[in-house]
């Protein structure tokens, strides 16, 4: 979602505001939007992997710091200075509480795998549950451009069984299976989703490495 968006539903429930005086009904009317065009957004370009999770705490977040901005506001509306002052911190708040949910809910490059098998288990097999590693990560290009790297990279790799389906692109490696992901984000660039799943964790880590950089 472009920046010129969230302002102008940021400046049209300020207006309202002023207009009306009715904090709790301009935070409905903030975070409500909000939570509409990311269902919107994720009915028409796909769903990234916890992404009906990341949209219930960002409505969360709006709704809390929506309505501490506007009460806020309403109170100092005739107070220059402080009425300023409260946009200004009501909007980098928001902004860091949304990088904060979105560093928390996606996995990093790097981190543990999702799924582990039991510690107990020493010997690695197939009738363990598979070991996930997987990446996230923001590119400048488009999602179209973004799954066509994510194409050229599996087949670079060897991987057998390549399909795209729109902007996913899924192939196999030996026992082990990969998923590129790209959805539309801000502007011209796309949200890239990178999952690899195997038996062995050695081999499923590598490959998604190897991934993510040729990205």
């Amino acid at each position: 979602m472009g920046l010129i968006l969230k302002f102008a539903i940021l400046f049209f429930c300020i207006k309202h505001l002023l207009d009306y005086g009715r904090p709790v009904t301009t935070t409905l009317i903030y975070a409500g939007s909000f939570l509409i065009l990311g269902l919107l957004g994720g009915i028409f370009f796909g769903w990234v992997e916890y992404g009906l999770l990341l949209l219930f705490f960002s409505f969360l977040i709006d709704a809390v710091v929506g309505f501490v901005f506007f009460w806020l506001l309403d109170r100092y509306r005739d107070r220059f200075l402080w009425f300023y002052g409260v946009i200004v911190v009501g909007i980098a708040a928001n902004f860091g509480f949304q990088f904060w949910i979105s560093d928390f809910t996606f996995p990093k490059l790097g981190s543990e795998e999702a799924v582990v098998t039991p510690s107990s288990q020493s010997a690695e097999s197939t009738s363990s549950p598979p070991h996930l590693w997987s990446h996230h990560k923001v590119l400048d290009v488009s999602a179209e451009v973004c799954a066509h790297r994510g194409l050229a990279s599996l087949h670079s790799l060897s991987f057998s069984s390549v399909v795209r389906n729109g902007t996913y692109v899924y192939g196999n490696s030996g026992a082990n299976r990969a998923a590129v992901k790209c959805v539309k984000h801000e502007g011209d660039s796309s949200f890239l989703y990178i999952a690899v799943a195997g038996p062995v964790k050695q081999s499923v880590e590598d490959l998604r490495n190897k991934i993510a950089w040729s990205m």
